[in-house]
């Protein structure tokens, strides 16, 4: 697992709202918003920094944690950073964290993933191009 102390590539943060849709029967968030999140940011984060939309059916997730650190409750405001830790030769690891919008910023969870380049499945991974390792590796 990472933290976002980790990073050291292109970073982003961005606000979320805990919707009705993303809660469990107990009316918090329910497991699965982390992985929903997780992937909506990072498609944001690679939007932001100029990687081509074509890349991303090429680029799947092949690990996954989190740590839940706090419930998220209903209406709740939250921001997640996001960054890049390591560039690989074919692999990438992003960390990131949601904190609580307001008050004093509570830790609610934290994650770490990593995606492979592989733009043709039947080859299995391939090299970064210059230009997008440039690009996640860049502040």
């Amino acid at each position: 697992m990472g933290t976002i102390d980790q990073i050291s590539g292109a970073n982003i943060v961005s606000r979320r709202r805990l919707e009705w849709a993303d809660t469990d029967a107990a009316g918090h968030n329910h497991f699965s918003v982390a992985f929903r999140w997780m992937e909506e940011v990072e498609h944001e984060l690679r939007r932001s920094i100029g990687i081509p939309a074509d890349l991303t059916g090429g680029i799947p997730r092949v690990h996954v944690e989190v740590d839940y650190r706090d419930r998220i409750w209903f209406g709740d405001e939250v921001d997640i950073t996001m960054g890049v830790a390591d560039v690989g030769r074919t692999s990438c690891r992003f960390v990131w964290s949601v904190e609580r919008v307001g008050g004093n910023r509570d830790l609610l969870m934290e994650g770490s993933h990593v995606v492979v380049h592989s733009p043709d499945a039947q080859h299995g991974a391939v090299p970064w191009s210059d230009d997008v390792k440039s690009l996640l590796q860049a502040r």
